[in-house]
């Protein structure tokens, strides 16, 4: 029990304190025209031209801290704290497009799940949380704000695929649907989890743009969870069943999570679902008790760590663990690595493969150029160290072209036999435009023109994505890599082959080093500080333009 409380102040901590900064950031004055406006850069800074709504997502954690009696939790039953809430949902009231829709990075986005499913799901639980301290004009107008968006959550979707975004769809609706009887909109639930199913893959992953993201699955949970929460669904939670079986395989020795080895690059871990599908099913409480060490020590993402943007998704998913925590049982299943025995595993459609050997544990995704992961496990039932984070070869042409192996090859080259893996991927360019202001004024100027209309905005949102996210083009470099798992070494060939007519100006190898644009990565993580690839030298680059071949043999040991 006291090791319970321990835990369970881990998860209340993380959210309470950002609590404060969160109020900081709302227009608190009752006579100001932008009264309950969480973006404080638009009200208060006028940095900005527009207010980001996704910063009203902050409803729901204040809600959470507003309801719950949690232990040192001075928010509870606050009258202030209940006019605040009322005043940031009042203020979404007049920032709803007519479609329902809500704008985030830029004026007629109209986003669909983000922002809008997410603002929805604040609104449910904001409105649960003070609806008898509403008046019936307020409340007429906040239950109309949110059937729209429930509708427009329901009637629409977006391009380039996150799983994540469509259970969160799921989920506010499913509220909505509940909380109002609204059940003229339940063949829209319906429409929606028939397409969020097509991206959940039998091997437990969901997809994420092209393929697993471990830090975006873990919001997927917690996301089915909370859905579970207001009506059982058994297709759904034998998806996130799936799940936590997959991503157990990235909860390392070392208590970080997810990372470059994944679709997206993300290092969250969202660990809601984890306590309450861990009722069911222990190997979830492994892998929640494993990360709470984690935030612990600074490992993982936590409000605090995070931008003004972002922080407030964070806050809700800790005191939503805190309200929720689960009763651990006297004995845990084991993590991968923490299995008595030496293990190999292989996951062919994510190109997952790893494993533990001896006293060292590695995770590669082999359909992301080979990324890999390595550790040394100190300890098989509590802890271990890095030994490297490999992103494999990026680099820089001298016409300024920058390069990198880390992506998702649709087209899999990979052989696997047992301890042994090669792969062999093509080198992609990076896109790294950033706006001026001639390039904001006109991107601003098309926006009001042509993003009044909701297909217009879907379809410039998704040329957006496919220019920061999706597009690459091809450079003349591959890499061949092979890996071999010993138990006491792991030893890397890397074969670079390159064109003689490009020249290449610098090229990083084995260095930790995010590359796709993903608002929601690169924050810092304390292993940074213990890896570090290396930078060819000049003797290395000579040798690649003039042969156009550079094979280089590395061997990490424990």
């Amino acid at each position: 029990m006291k090791n319970s409380r321990k835990l369970v102040s881990v998860y209340r901590e993380l959210g309470l304190k950002q609590i404060p900064r969160f109020i900081s950031m709302v227009d608190r004055n009752p006579l100001s025209p932008t009264y309950g406006c969480a973006n404080r850069e638009y009200w208060l800074a006028r940095s900005t031209d527009f207010p980001s709504s996704i910063a009203q997502y902050g409803i729901l954690g204040l809600a959470l801290a507003y309801s719950n009696k949690f232990v040192n939790n001075p928010y509870f039953k606050h009258p202030k704290v209940g006019n605040w809430i009322l005043a940031c949902m009042n203020y979404l009231t007049q920032i709803q497009h007519h479609d329902g829709s809500f704008d985030e990075f830029y004026p007629n986005e109209r986003g669909w799940a983000g922002p809008t499913g997410f603002l929805l799901h604040s609104m449910n639980h904001g409105y649960l949380a003070i609806k008898d301290i509403i008046s019936p004009d307020d409340k007429s107008k906040i239950i109309n704000t949110m059937l729209k968006a429930a509708k427009f959550l329901g009637e629409n979707n977006e391009i380039g695929v996150l799983a994540n975004h469509h259970a969160m769809a799921l989920l506010p609706l499913r509220e909505t649907i509940n909380i109002f009887n609204a059940n003229h909109l339940e063949p829209l639930f319906k429409v929606r989890k028939n397409e969020f199913l097509k991206y959940c893959n039998p091997e437990g992953w969901c997809l994420e743009y092209d393929g697993v993201d471990p830090g975006y699955l873990s919001a997927t949970v917690s996301f089915l969870g909370r859905l579970k929460q207001v009506k059982p669904d058994s297709e759904l939670d034998e998806v996130a069943h799936k799940a936590i079986d997959f991503s157990k395989y990235f909860v390392y020795p070392n208590n970080h999570y997810g990372g470059t080895v994944g679709s997206r690059e993300t290092f969250h871990f969202y660990s809601h679902g984890y306590e309450i599908y861990g009722r069911e099913k222990p190997l979830a409480l492994t892998q929640a008790n494993h990360m709470i060490q984690g935030f612990k020590q600074g490992s993982s993402v936590y409000p605090s760590l995070q931008a003004d943007r972002y922080f407030v998704y964070r806050i809700p998913e800790f005191l939503f663990s805190a309200r929720d925590f689960s009763k651990r049982p006297a004995k845990l299943p084991p993590l991968p690595w923490q299995e008595d025995e030496d293990n190999i595993f292989y996951f062919k459609e994510s190109g997952i493969w790893g494993g533990k050997q001896g006293n060292l544990y590695l995770v590669s995704n082999l359909s992301k150029g080979g990324n890999f992961k390595l550790f040394k496990i100190n300890d098989k039932k509590t802890s271990g160290t890095i030994i490297t984070s490999d992103c494999g070869i990026s680099g820089i042409t001298e016409n300024n072209q920058i390069f990198t192996s880390s992506w998702i090859e649709k087209d899999k080259n990979i052989s696997t036999h047992g301890i042994e893996a090669s792969l062999t991927t093509r080198c992609l360019t990076l896109n790294s435009q950033t706006f001026n202001p001639a390039k904001m004024s006109v991107f601003r100027a098309g926006m009001a023109a042509m993003g009044w209309h909701h297909k217009a905005a879907n379809q410039i949102k998704g040329a957006i994505r496919k220019v920061l996210m999706l597009r690459n083009n091809t450079l003349p470099i591959t890499l061949n890599r092979i890996i071999k798992f010993h138990k006491d070494r792991v030893e890397v060939i890397d074969k670079i082959n390159c064109s003689k007519n490009l020249k290449v100006k610098k090229l990083l190898l084995g260095e930790e080093l995010p590359v796709r644009y993903v608002p929601q990565s690169r924050y810092f993580q304390p292993d940074e500080l213990q890896v570090k690839g290396r930078e060819l030298t000049k003797t290395e680059l000579k040798i690649l333009k003039n042969t156009g071949k550079l094979t280089i043999k590395r061997t990490f040991t424990a």
